[in-house]
């Protein structure tokens, strides 16, 4: 009796360990922008070493372009998040870099989802939706802190992978692309060419995969340890018996 019920605490003690490790979940990955990042502007200059959108002294103004390799990527996620590091902005003219930034005064800013441009070049800047819009990443009202701002992209990411697209990309824009006004209104955001503490990534997350044929659910531990808490009870009882048997037939 002795050797029996030492099997059932060791038999309680394995299912116990067993039953209480966590489901893994897969830590959230990077990726950072792609070198083709930059802006262009109406007058047809490509510059890839900034990203400020907004307009100038001349009336000019400037559209800015993101994207992200999806190399390696597949499957479903279930959240991606594009991170743009703000640094300075401009508004009549008036440069600021200090918290909170003066609002430039053109509207929203707004992300758009587009197709891969390839090569950033001046025939981006009429580039157009290809659905699943982020939407408005600073409103035209807002007065951010300096730092990284973030927007849900996990529509569009999703899109893109479903259709084998090699990348993820946007188009960052103002409602108002210029006020007329002959002074520089911009939103300065970091482009890769600066360190990874301030270039603009997308950070992902993949689903849980799915047993063949099955739902994905979470398991409740409790759930799982019932039938052989059961068991182990019933073992126990029979046990008992056992015992109580013996000593009537001593």
């Amino acid at each position: 009796m002795k050797k029996l019920g030492l099997f059932i605490a060791a038999f309680l003690t394995i299912i116990l360990v067993f039953s209480v490790v966590p489901n893994a979940n897969a830590s959230p990955d990077i990726i950072y922008s792609d070198p083709e990042d930059g802006i262009v502007g109406s007058n047809n200059f490509v510059n890839n070493d900034v990203i400020n959108v907004g307009d100038t002294s001349l009336n000019v103004y400037f559209r800015g372009f993101v994207k992200f390799s999806l190399s390696g990527v597949s499957g479903s996620i279930s959240s991606a998040t594009l991170n743009l590091y703000l640094w300075s902005s401009y508004s009549n003219g008036a440069y600021d870099s200090l918290p909170n930034l003066t609002n430039p005064g053109l509207g929203d800013l707004q992300v758009i989802h587009i197709a891969d441009y390839g090569t950033l070049s001046s025939e981006d800047f009429d580039d157009t939706s290809i659905g699943n819009d982020p939407g408005v990443l600073i409103s035209g009202s807002a007065t951010p802190p300096t730092g990284y701002i973030s927007i849900d992209i996990t529509a569009a990411m999703q899109d893109d992978i479903d259709n084998g697209r090699a990348f993820t990309s946007f188009l960052i824009k103002l409602a108002t692309d210029t006020d007329g006004t002959f002074d520089t209104d911009n939103w300065g955001i970091r482009a890769s060419e600066y360190a990874s503490s301030t270039r603009a990534f997308v950070e992902y997350e993949l689903a849980p995969e799915n047993p063949v044929g099955g739902i994905y659910a979470p398991n409740n531990k409790l759930n799982i340890l019932v039938p052989y808490i059961a068991l182990v009870g019933l073992i126990g009882a029979i046990s008992s018996i056992f015992v109580i048997v013996k000593k009537r037939r001593a």
